[in-house]
This record gives structure tokens, C-alpha cells and sequence, in this order.
């Protein structure tokens, strides 16, 4: 593999201005810098760009943060087009990713902290928002760079990228409602409550409050009430909305076994195989991902609202 000293010498130039030519230091004429660059296609010359952002005291990985998950929690397919979209954002910028998941919030605290010193990591994705987060607490104290994905928490106004969830969820309640001409759809969320439950739960209630429907909220808890159980006990359910694709994973038998229409956020390929196209909202993870990163390079701007889809 050619190196920055090979071009020096076919360049007849010395290793420091071969290496300012690359970087394009305007100090070098045009002319030079030119040559220099036609010389290092010839050679196949790869920059060692972490070598480079070492010299500025930061490594060129993003961290990718991970709610806390449990050692045997399934894989959420949402998380990992997310990660689609941002491995091919991060090929221009000549990052790589790493990752944090840990079953217990002072353990992901602790390998985010290791990514920091150890490994100077000074760039974040957050792939979560809760109140008196630990984690986006240290970044912010050590005035790290990051971005979280979901709409920020009221405690601090962090950079975000996010859909809107509450119009997801009006028009997720709007479309099961007339593609399937059901009058009570029940709205099926984890215990945990998490912000784009919450939003998207508004949107349904907001929904049903234009047509002068009664909402109906199952707040899912693992151990506790089965659906066969919420459905017997609420004998006008006609119909289901699941706040996220794992979930639907997660009680797919029990949703199957209830005959009702069911719609789903989220477009993996998995709900792919357990819902029809008219069931499914998708969020663009991959695209979430990805504008996630072109906002994680730009610090001028806030934020950014990627548009979700639905399927007729």
C-alpha cells in the first residue's frame, strides 16, 4: 500500500508538503497540489483519515447510543435501518461507527464515557430521548457533539431529527378507519410510555376526537394482562394500532389470533411479512438515519423533520 512518503518521493517534494497538497492547504500552489493528488490516484494512495483526526484530538468513529436493552431483547428493526442510513451518510466524511448498548443505564453511561476518553469518540448519535438521561447529560456537560433521534425532552432543547409523529398518528387512525370501515380502533404501546408513543398516541386520540369516537389505550407490560384478555374486557375493539414495529413483533401471535385489522408504524422488511401494504406507516428509518448524520456535521441547524409515508 502506497504512503504519503512514496508520493513525496515521486513527486520530487518533501513528505510535509506532499501531505498539506492532499489536504489541500492553499499555501501549496494549484499547479502542485494537482500534480501531487494525480500521483496518489497512480500509486492507490488510501488517507489514514482516524490518523488525522487524531492529530486534533478526536477519532473519526460515531458513537451510535442505544437505549438501554436487555442481554436478551430481540433486535429492533428500526435500529438497524437506522444504522443503514447512517453507515452510507458516514462514507463522505470518512467516519465509521461504533456502538454503545448495555442492559443497564450506569453500564451504557460507562461505555459511553469509555468511547470518550479512551477511544475519542467526540461525536454522538442518540437513538433515544428520556428525561434526566444520563448519557445526553454527560454529553452536554462535556460539550460533545450530538444529535438524538426523537423529538427532544422538555428538560433540554438537544438537536434532533424526527418525524412528526403526532400527524403519523392522526393519519395512521384516519387510514385504518376508512381502508377498513371500523368504527373502535385500540391504540397497543409499551408500559415504558416513550416519547414517540406518546406523540403518536396523541395523534390517534386526536383522531378519534374529530369523528366523535372514544379512544381505548392498552399500555402493554411484559408478564402482565394478554391482548385476549384487554379484548374481552373492551368488546367494542374492532380494530388495533401498534405504536411500533418490535412491539408488533413481540405479540404478533396474540394480534393474528384477534382477526382485527392491525396497523403498524414503522416499514421493516419483517412487518413486511406480517402486515399488508395498507397497514403500514412508514417512517423512513434509513432516510432518519441518514439526515441524522447531515445534521451531526452541521451545527448551524437544530433540527430536521423527516416525512413519513402511507401505503394505500
Amino acid at each position: 500500500m502506497a504512503t504519503i512518503r512514496d508520493i513525496a518521493e515521486q513527486a520530487g517534494v518533501s513528505v510535509s508538503t506532499a501531505s498539506r497538497a492532499l489536504n489541500d492547504n492553499p499555501r501549496i500552489s494549484l499547479k502542485t497540489r494537482q500534480r501531487i493528488k494525480e500521483i496518489a490516484d497512480q500509486l492507490g494512495y488510501q488517507p489514514n483519515y482516524n490518523a488525522q483526526n487524531l492529530t486534533r484530538g478526536e477519532s473519526n468513529m460515531v458513537g451510535l447510543v442505544f437505549p438501554v436493552t436487555s442481554d436478551t431483547a430481540p433486535a429492533n428493526p428500526f435500529h438497524i435501518d437506522l444504522m443503514r442510513g447512517i453507515s452510507v451518510a458516514l462514507k463522505p466524511h470518512h467516519y465509521e461507527m461504533v456502538v454503545a448498548i448495555a442492559p443497564t443505564a450506569d453500564e451504557l453511561l460507562a461505555s459511553v464515557k469509555s468511547m470518550v476518553n479512551q477511544s475519542k469518540v467526540h461525536n454522538f448519535l442518540v437513538f433515544y430521548t428520556i428525561e434526566n438521561d444520563p448519557v445526553t447529560n454527560y454529553l452536554r456537560k462535556n460539550h460533545l457533539n450530538f444529535v438524538v433521534i426523537g423529538h427532544p425532552t422538555a428538560d433540554h432543547p438537544d438537536r434532533y431529527v424526527d418525524n412528526d409523529n403526532v400527524a403519523a398518528g392522526q393519519e395512521a387512525t384516519s387510514h385504518l378507519l376508512d381502508h377498513h370501515q371500523v368504527s373502535h380502533p385500540a391504540f397497543i404501546q409499551t408500559a415504558n410510555d416513550w416519547v414517540y408513543e406518546h406523540s403518536r398516541r396523541l395523534g390517534y386520540e386526536a383522531c378519534l376526537e374529530e369523528r366523535g369516537l372514544k379512544p381505548c389505550v392498552w399500555h402493554y407490560q411484559e408478564g402482565g394482562a394478554t391482548i385476549t384478555e384487554f379484548l374481552r374486557a373492551n368488546p367494542e375493539v374492532d380494530s388495533l394500532i401498534c405504536s411500533d414495529d418490535l412491539l408488533l413483533v413481540r405479540l404478533n401471535d396474540q394480534l393474528q389470533s384477534s382477526g382485527f385489522p392491525v396497523a403498524c408504524f414503522n416499514n421493516s422488511r419483517l412487518v413486511g411479512m406480517l402486515l399488508r401494504d395498507n397497514e403500514r406507516i412508514d417512517m423512513q428509518p434509513r432516510k432518519l438515519g441518514l439526515e441524522a448524520v447531515n445534521l451531526l456535521f452541521e451545527p448551524t441547524e437544530h433540527h430536521r423533520i423527516v416525512e413519513f409515508n402511507v401505503f394505500d
